[in-house]
Order: structure tokens, then C-alpha cells, then sequence
């Protein structure tokens, strides 16, 4: 319990602080610390992105996602992301729901535009992991993952602290390096030129709870109309220690070849 004396017109008032503004007071504990301790569990987290333009050419937010992730021992072991665009992109076919379910080195991947070519009676197509990338709604998903100890430790060091938040900006060139998650993101391009402009927002126990991403779409996918493009990714972090069970898709219903017709 602390006690803190104040002077008021020149009376001494004592006060005496609660347990709970004690905990409020105190300093947020080492991310990286936090997070690792989190890893040894082999349980989760669950998550939600929204992703926009600036000036944007469609709806805000262009893209809703929500996942859940199991933990191992190096970062992320397992995935389940479901996304959707808030309109249309190309066309109608890019609003059908997706979902990428991700176990080890093995991905799964089903709707949105890939279920045009899935063979009849398959839902799923199957195919090396790739973490976040696979489907439209994941070339606007979060790009840099806080999940991952080495790229947590580069955002909490290269970012400049205020209270529970660290501001920074960090190179594509960077987290190629040091992110699987970043290089399974939508093929992105190995460039030091590009960057990401980031907010991360810890909780008490310094476990990642808000992470907001901003970068230029110059070159994405080739669309001459997102060149000068900002996106801006807000996702936030819930349910950390939850228990997660994440499993492939029936194998009937499981393919690893699509139609080219």
C-alpha cells in the first residue's frame, strides 16, 4: 500500500492509495519479457484488424479480419484468420468471406476468389504456409506481428516510449529480415525505401494490446490507382493465455490443385 502526503493551504492531508492505483502507477513491464513468458504456455491470443485507405478508394473500413492464434515456443504455431472486404475491390467476388487456417509448415486456405477454382465437392485448397498471406483480404492485413519475439523486441527498441505506447518507424528491408510473418505477407517487396509507421499499445502486463500500422500501397498487386496510397491497419490483441484449438479442415473436402480452366 502507498502512502502519499500532499499540502493544501498549508494543511498536511495524508492519503492513502489503494492497491489498484498502486498497480495503475507502476511501470509497464519489459514486452519482449511478457511475451516470452506467454510463448512457454503454448496457449493464445485472439485478434481483430481493420484496414483502410487514406483518402480511400472504397469504403472505410476496406477490410475486416478476426483470428486466433496458438503460441509455441518461437512465436506463432498456429492460425485460424477469417476476412472480408466492407465492399467490393475488383469486383462482387472479393466480398464472399475467406479463411486461412495455418498449422506448422501447412496452410489451408478456402472462399473469396479461390473458390472459383477449387474442383467440385473441394473447399479447401492446401499448400505450403505462408502465414499471412493467401487471400485478397490479406494483402491489407496487420503486415508487422508483435506475436513474434524478435520483431517485438525491434518495435519496443527502435520505438520512442510514452507511458504504455511506442512510436517508431521501421524499414520493409528490417522486418524481412527478422519476420516470417512479414515474409509470408502478400509476397511484399525486400526494399529499404519502404517503411511502416507504427503505434503499439501494451497492457499492464506489457503484452501487446493495440497495434496501428501505416504505409504506402505504391506497387501492390500492380494497381496503378493504389500508387500514393496509405494504408492504415488498427488491430487489437484479446484473450491472451486463452486455450486455442485450431485443426485442418475434413480431408474429403481438401484439395492441392485447382482449376485453370
Amino acid at each position: 500500500m502507498k502512502i502519499v502526503i500532499t499540502f493544501v493551504a498549508g494543511a498536511a492531508l495524508l492519503v492513502v492509495s489503494s492497491p489498484v492505483q498502486a498497480a495503475a502507477e507502476s511501470p509497464v513491464r519489459n514486452p519482449v519479457a511478457a511475451l516470452k513468458a506467454q510463448l512457454k504456455t503454448g496457449k493464445g491470443v485472439r485478434f481483430t484488424d481493420a484496414s483502410a485507405f487514406v483518402g480511400s478508394i472504397n469504403n472505410d473500413p476496406l477490410v475486416r479480419r478476426t483470428g486466433v492464434v496458438r503460441l509455441g515456443k518461437k512465436g506463432i504455431a498456429a492460425s485460424d484468420v477469417r476476412g472480408r472486404f466492407a465492399s467490393p475491390l475488383f469486383d462482387g467476388h472479393t466480398t464472399k468471406p475467406e479463411r486461412t487456417i495455418v498449422i506448422g509448415e501447412d496452410s489451408w486456405r478456402s472462399g473469396g476468389i479461390l473458390a472459383e477454382s477449387l474442383p467440385k465437392g473441394k473447399t479447401w485448397y492446401k499448400s505450403p504456409s505462408m502465414f499471412n498471406a493467401g487471400t485478397a483480404s490479406s494483402w491489407f492485413g496487420q503486415l508487422v506481428s508483435p506475436l513474434e519475439p524478435t520483431t517485438l523486441a525491434e518495435l519496443v527498441k527502435r520505438g520512442k516510449r510514452s507511458g504504455s505506447s511506442y512510436k517508431g518507424t521501421i524499414t520493409f528491408d528490417r522486418l524481412w529480415n527478422i519476420s516470417p510473418w512479414f515474409r509470408g505477407t502478400m509476397g511484399l517487396p525486400r526494399t529499404s525505401d519502404a517503411a511502416v509507421t507504427y503505434t503499439l499499445k501494451v497492457d499492464r502486463k506489457g503484452l501487446p494490446s493495440r497495434l496501428t500500422t501505416s504505409w504506402l500501397a505504391t506497387g501492390l498487386a500492380n494497381v496503378p490507382t493504389w500508387t500514393e496510397k496509405t494504408v492504415v491497419t488498427e488491430t487489437r490483441y484479446t484473450g491472451w493465455g486463452s486455450k486455442v484449438s485450431i485443426k485442418p479442415p475434413p480431408k474429403n473436402k481438401v484439395t492441392t490443385k485447382l482449376n485453370t480452366d
